[in-house]
């Protein structure tokens, strides 16, 4: 078959043999570099001018459809898709001096922002391979050495610092680059309210002095990958975890006041203020969310407990968390370069990186059943240790 492009449609097509939706087709007459194109991509040279006749293939039901569809390009632009050979000859005649100066001129942007992302990629590599490379991170942290290492490494700091390894070091930066890109998508499709909530009833009481909550944020959750959005903490929780601020992930947000939902509204919303988002951000419960990651697993098999009879949504929680606790043991089982990093109360847990899954995983050593952790930090996999330590001398 070879190397090919795919061109997405503005508005889906619908296969005739299934129903199914069709969303793009594969070409070969463009750079036939596995690129992806939408309609005012630039697809070619400036005096690039064609229209593509492609049949439609149908993903769903694994068929060409019979149907074909004309795609147009011109001036190096993609123009659009037409049904016949007159419509995608009007699309190409329609194509005037204005239109192309604010294509242009849009692409111009576009080109900018993705300048500074490879710009911002470079940076971190550069600032990774040092850090790492001249072992930077094992320097005795004298104020005169925090302070240099904070000013030559200032755009990368918290992804670098308080990180285990250079595989951290890579999540906690690829995570808050798909985060500011997730805001940004919601920001322009005219999103201005970010609902939060947190998983389960809260067993802190409002009021509270020392304090950690993970927060949810669906759509942020899905576009990214997250199992849960931010974590927001007490300063008083950090002094007694014995952790610094500055060695948290960008998505941890550490304040003063004592708990309430309110102070964890405003601690996103300034947040994401320092961004320069103007999101508001209101909390909701969990029952009005649409749910994602391990919530979103949940509710899907509490409908398909409904068809089965006796089978409870407590049973069906259970089942998943020993399912996924065999899984998470068996897969730091198998990893080679599993190592043990915590100690607490004459037990050791050992940490390894599931790059997939974007989080750390570890299990506590020396144990007849699997005790399993997870975290998106080495701090939130030392506090869930300690936390499975203690279930199991209660058992």
């Amino acid at each position: 078959m070879g190397m090919f492009d795919t061109i997405y449609f503005d508005k889906a097509y619908t296969c005739p043999v299934c129903q199914g939706e069709i969303h793009s087709v594969q070409v070969k007459a463009f750079e036939n570099m596995l690129e992806d194109y939408h309609v005012k991509d630039c697809v070619g040279h400036a005096e690039e001018i064609k229209i593509v006749k492609e049949e439609l293939f149908c993903d769903n039901c694994s068929k060409f459809t019979g149907k074909s569809v004309y795609i147009v390009a011109g001036r190096g632009i993609l123009l659009g898709t037409a049904d016949t050979l007159e419509e995608a000859k009007k699309l190409l005649n329609d194509l005037n001096l204005e239109k192309l100066v604010l294509w242009y001129h849009d692409l111009y942007r576009r080109y900018i922002s993705e300048r500074g992302d490879k710009e911002s990629y470079e940076g971190f590599l550069e600032d990774l391979r040092e850090w790492y490379g001249e072992r930077v991170h094992e320097r005795p942290e004298t104020d005169t050495e925090i302070k240099r290492q904070r000013l030559q490494f200032i755009w990368n700091w918290r992804h670098l610092k308080g990180a285990l390894n250079p595989v951290e070091s890579v999540e906690r930066f690829l995570t808050h680059k798909k985060m500011m890109g997730a805001l940004d998508e919601l920001w322009k499709e005219g999103h201005e309210i970010l609902d939060i909530y947190y998983a389960e009833e809260m067993s802190m009481s409002q009021g509270e002095e020392s304090w950690s909550v993970d927060v949810y944020q669906d759509e942020l959750n899905e576009r990214c990958d997250l199992n849960w959005t931010w974590t927001v903490i007490s300063k008083k929780e950090l002094e007694q975890d014995g952790e610094k601020e500055e060695e948290l992930p960008e998505w941890e947000v550490v304040v003063e006041e004592l708990f309430s939902d309110e102070v964890v509204c405003k601690a996103i919303e300034k947040w994401l203020r320092n961004w320069r988002y103007e999101f508001s951000v209101r909390m909701v419960e969990l029952e009005q969310a649409r749910g994602s990651g391990l919530i979103k697993q949940l509710k899907e098999r509490a409908v398909e407990s409904e068809k089965v009879e006796g089978v409870s949504m407590e049973m069906l929680e259970k089942e998943m968390e020993e399912e996924e606790i065999k899984s998470s043991a068996e897969f730091i089982e198998a990893r080679g370069d599993k190592r043990k990093v915590f100690y607490y109360e004459g037990f050791y847990g050992s940490l390894v990186a599931d790059v997939e899954s974007d989080r750390l995983l570890g299990k506590v050593e020396g144990t007849d059943e699997d005790f399993v952790y997870e975290g998106r930090t080495v701090r939130e996999c030392e506090q869930r240790f300690r936390e499975e330590v203690s279930r199991y001398k209660k058992k």
